[in-house]
């Protein structure tokens, strides 16, 4: 352990000037991504791409805090603590391994016998009747939901299906005049507050994956997914929604 954290000593002290460097990348890139969104909210005239386009600057701004504080802690560290620690004290000692060489017997000492092992009888053991297999009953899926539109409708997951980790929607987003859609998640069992996942699709979907999720993050709890699909003129059928249990 002491060795790792000499080795991170070693490699602050040799390459800051390119782990700041690094940091100022970082730093350009996602300025540059939060223009961006800040353009895209400014011109366009619907309101769904005006959270999209939001909720691209919050990532962006999180982003470059986050770049921020590790330029902090970089600095910190290069010049408060590096300078009040002796790396030479933090290298841990190799162990001295000390061999033993035997003695050897003087002439004319009458050699000690061998033991021999003790000799065991082997008794057969009687053959058991092997037990029946039990065959476990499959588990009842979860029957998908009642969506309005069966060109706008989600199958998995089910309606009141337990989740946890990373895993697939799958479903159907088609419409006439096609525009994209998108697949929100909200907490609780009346949400008020719904955040897409990831991003807007421009492509069109029929019994495919929709979106991959990742709730490794949540709380525990009952949330509701919702499918939307926007023609081009900003107009969008009923949605379809899905009550979802995740136990993490």
């Amino acid at each position: 352990m002491l060795n790792v954290v000499n080795l991170l000593i070693s490699l602050i002290d040799e390459h800051v000037i390119w782990l700041y460097g690094i940091c100022l990348l970082l730093i350009l890139w996602y300025l540059r991504a939060f223009a961006r969104a800040r353009r895209e909210r400014v011109n366009t005239v619907f309101t769904i791409e005006k959270e999209i386009a939001a909720h691209k600057e919050g990532r962006a701004l999180s982003s470059i805090g986050v770049v921020l504080a590790v330029v902090v802690i970089i600095t910190a560290f290069r010049f408060y603590v590096m300078p009040a620690v002796d790396i030479r004290a933090l290298v841990e000692p190799t162990p001295t391994v000390e061999l033993i060489v035997p003695t050897e017997e003087p002439t004319g000492t009458p050699q000690q016998p061998t033991p021999q092992p003790p000799t065991y009888t082997l008794t057969p053991r009687a053959t058991r009747t092997p037990l029946p297999s039990v065959t476990p009953r499959p588990a009842t899926p979860a029957p998908p939901a009642a969506c309005p539109d069966p060109n706008i409708c989600i199958t998995q997951p089910g309606m009141n299906a337990r989740v946890s980790g990373t895993f697939a929607i799958r479903g159907t987003a088609t419409l006439d005049a096609f525009q994209f859609y998108k697949v929100e998640y909200g907490q609780g069992e009346t949400p008020t507050v719904w955040n897409v996942i990831h991003d807007v699709h421009r492509t069109q979907v029929n019994q495919g994956v929709l979106e991959e999720w990742n709730t490794a993050g949540l709380p525990d709890g009952v949330y509701w997914l919702r499918l939307t699909v926007v023609d081009h003129t900003g107009n969008f059928p009923a949605p379809c929604q899905v009550r979802i249990v995740v136990q993490n």
